[in-house]
């Protein structure tokens, strides 16, 4: 591939960092309980912030955000406290009361926003990244950008598998999925939250 190198290892670290439970993973899986839309569109916000965040790091903020520990420590807090609030979120809503859940189109802005805010993907986009762009190469914000949709790729096949276990688990199990996975998915981007700020 133009401009990049190692492309069977490059798949299988991505592959590798994908799957790693993060605070993306615990609010698709929120959002599948509720439906399939509210997945699919939870999916687009990320992988939409993804690409911004990629598009940032071949710029090179991510260099620039290790340059500025103040501005790196404003976005950290900003992000810990967002993810945290959308912890909170999910540990109060009643699962019961699904007809008074957001519509559908509300997953996207926090999904995105949950990216956005987040320090850490930027900083590993910045240092990941470049591993796998060939010296001399020429343009590398291309690179980036060709790296960044094998990346999502991955990313939305992953997630699709996530929904659809939480599809075919909510539709087989005798048992409703929906608290369990609200309380889990809640008490996961709290911890996820102390990550973000202290990690």
């Amino acid at each position: 591939m133009n401009g990049v190198q190692h492309v069977a290892a490059f798949l299988l670290a991505a592959l590798l960092v994908i799957v790693v439970p993060g605070p993306a993973t615990l609010y698709v899986l929120g959002q599948a309980r509720r439906a399939a839309r509210q997945a699919v569109l939870a999916v687009a916000g990320l992988v939409v912030g993804d690409l911004l965040l990629i598009t940032a790091a071949g710029l090179g903020l991510g260099a620039l955000l290790q340059q500025w520990p103040a501005a790196l420590l404003v976005l950290r807090t900003v992000g810990a406290v967002y993810v945290a609030w959308l912890g909170l979120s999910m540990l109060r809503s009643a699962p019961s009361c699904v007809a008074a859940e957001p519509v559908p189109a509300a997953a996207f802005g926090p999904a995105l926003w949950l990216t956005l805010l987040n320090p850490k993907p930027i900083l590993f986009f910045g240092a990941f990244f470049p591993l796998f762009l060939a010296p001399g190469s020429g343009d590398w914000l291309a690179g980036f950008l060709r790296l960044g949709l094998i990346f999502e790729l991955i990313n939305i096949g992953w997630f699709a598998l996530l929904v659809t276990g939480v599809l075919l688990l909510q539709r087989h199990a005798s048992l409703p999925a929906g608290p369990w996975l609200n309380r889990l998915g809640g008490l996961g981007l709290l911890g996820c939250a102390a990550l973000v700020m202290f990690g």
